[in-house]
């Protein structure tokens, strides 16, 4: 900076998608690994336990479930009811970016895993 441009020679990755989990007892914040329309895999300290029931709130999106699995500090949420198309779509899209891959490759990955694509 003290030579001038003080431009970053590479862009930063994106943040971290943080979950806000709440349950009858306390709130805790999680970083969301990856989310499907049926649970989302969260990463955190001190999270709930298996067979407790949460809300997870995401960008604008609430979500109740409860913990299917746990591992270290990650943990497995089966949602009770699905998440609509279009709020599952946006929020892997951010999982995605907040990953650093392209939204272009995780579409060409998703439509060959899916059999669309040779």
């Amino acid at each position: 900076k003290r030579n001038g441009g003080g431009r970053r020679s590479a862009g930063r990755l994106s943040e971290p998608l943080i979950a806000l989990v709440t349950t009858f007892r306390e709130s805790r914040s999680a970083v969301l690994v990856d989310v499907s329309a049926t649970g989302a895999k969260l990463r955190g300290r001190d999270l709930p336990a298996v067979s407790e029931e949460l809300i997870i709130a995401i960008d604008g999106t609430s979500a109740f479930g409860t913990v299917a699995w746990e591992a270290g500090d990650e943990r497995g949420v089966a949602f009770d009811v699905p998440l609509q198309a279009e709020e599952e779509a946006r929020l892997r899209d951010k999982v995605a970016r907040a990953r650093g891959m392209a939204a272009e490759f995780r579409h060409a990955f998703e439509d060959w895993t899916q059999g669309l694509a040779r």
